[in-house]
Parts: C-alpha cells; structure tokens; sequence
C-alpha cells in the first residue's frame, strides 16, 4: 500500500493566517461601525473550539451583547477583506513549499477543507501554489460544501471520497485540534502542524505525531506511525 494523497486541514496549515483573519474581522467591524475590537486572546479562544460558522454570534453570545449588524452582513465584510489580503504574497509556513513539490513530482493528490470561503481560499492558492509552483488542488471542500463543521468529520469524509483513493492511502495535515479531530474521527492519519492558534495548548493534539516544519519524511511517517510525539 501507498501513500496517494494529503489534506491540508485549514488554510492555516499552508501559511499562517491567524493574524491576517483577526485584522479582517476587526476591519469589518470598524467598517460597520460595531465597536468591538478582537485581541489575539480573543480570537483564539473563539477559534480554539470549532464547530460555529459565524464567529461573530459566538462572541455576542458570550458577551450577551445586542447585534448592531447582521452577523452574515459581518461574516461577508469580512471575507471579502480577508481574500484581499491574502492576494498579496504571503509567506508559506515552514516546509509547505517543499511538500507541494514534493507532492507534486510523486503524483499524490492534494485536498484542503476549511471552514473559509471561496473568496480568500481562491486568494491563498493562488497566492501560494498556484502562483509559485504551478500546483493545483484536487479538490477543496468549503465552509459552505457542508451541514457540520470541524470537528465533526464530515469535511474530511467529504475530501476523501472526492479524492477516491480510499482513506488508508491519506494522510492529513492538521494545524487546530478541531481539524485533527475530525480527521480522527474519519478514520484517518494525522501530523499535527500547530499554527499560531494551537500555540498556547499544543497538549490539545493528544499523542499526535507534531512537528513544527513540515517534511515529506513526517508525512510519510506519520501515515506509516513511525513519527515519535513532538518530532521536529
């Protein structure tokens, strides 16, 4: 048996958009005359549980806040901010662009579920592989492609029969503890690849094999399991 396919698990584990997408959303607000302003703290602990579509209803939930503004008229200033930003160039995270090559030259196949928009992952990839390396996604399963999102497995299972190669043959590249879940409840490998968000909480990826620069050696021995916890 072979390894015949990744999946990036977020945009986050192709380059680092934790602070991009907090500047997006404040922009947003500020657009829409809401005054909020999101910390780092903030949008990380809003972020660190998965599952919500509209960040903005769960902080007014926990703030017991009034809505000033539609949270989808919110939600959509800010993916369109978002995406404008990410047409610039942004750096790929450790290892990614040595992985894409390497994925590419070997022919696996490449998957990414996230729970952004069309808009700024059109922006990203084209940013980053398309633009550098000539790369193309096979397939991209979106916030709006599914009922549920992570950590519940139904973008993960929804990428793997997209990409017919059977599950056994994928390996999935998580950066949040929400995104590994799914994975795992899918049934799949996981290397951990902790982003910004997952910093302060790297227990949160269990026993996972983690590494902070991403390999082809650690993505074929993670889905072997020969990736000793917290490999580097």
């Amino acid at each position: 048996m072979t390894l015949e396919a990744v999946i990036f698990g977020g945009i986050g584990s192709i380059a680092e958009c934790a602070d991009i997408d907090r500047a997006a959303w404040n922009a947003a607000f500020r657009a829409h005359d809401v005054p909020w302003t999101w910390s780092a703290e903030t949008y990380a602990e809003l972020m660190r549980a998965g599952g919500d579509r509209q960040l903005a209803a769960r902080y007014r939930a926990r703030t017991g806040e009034a809505a000033l503004v539609d949270d989808l008229v919110l939600d959509a200033t800010h993916q369109k901010i978002f995406a404008s930003i990410l047409t610039r160039e942004i750096p790929l995270r450790p290892g990614v662009a040595r992985v894409l090559q390497w994925s590419m030259r070997g022919g696996l196949k490449l998957g990414l579920v996230t729970r952004a928009e069309m808009g700024p992952v059109r922006a990203l990839l084209q940013a980053t592989a398309r633009l550098r390396f000539g790369i193309e996604f096979d397939v991209a399963v979106l916030r709006g492609d599914v009922a549920h999102l992570a950590p519940d497995p139904e973008g993960m299972e929804r990428a793997v029969a997209q990409l017919g190669v059977g599950r056994a043959r994928v390996t999935v590249v998580a950066d949040t503890p929400a995104t590994a879940a799914a994975a795992q409840s899918a049934g799949l490998s996981v290397l951990a690849f902790p982003g910004l968000l997952s910093a302060p909480a790297p227990g949160d990826f269990g026993a996972l094999p983690r590494v902070s620069v991403l390999s082809p050696e650690a993505i074929t021995g993670s889905w072997c399991g020969a990736v000793p916890t917290a490999a580097q």
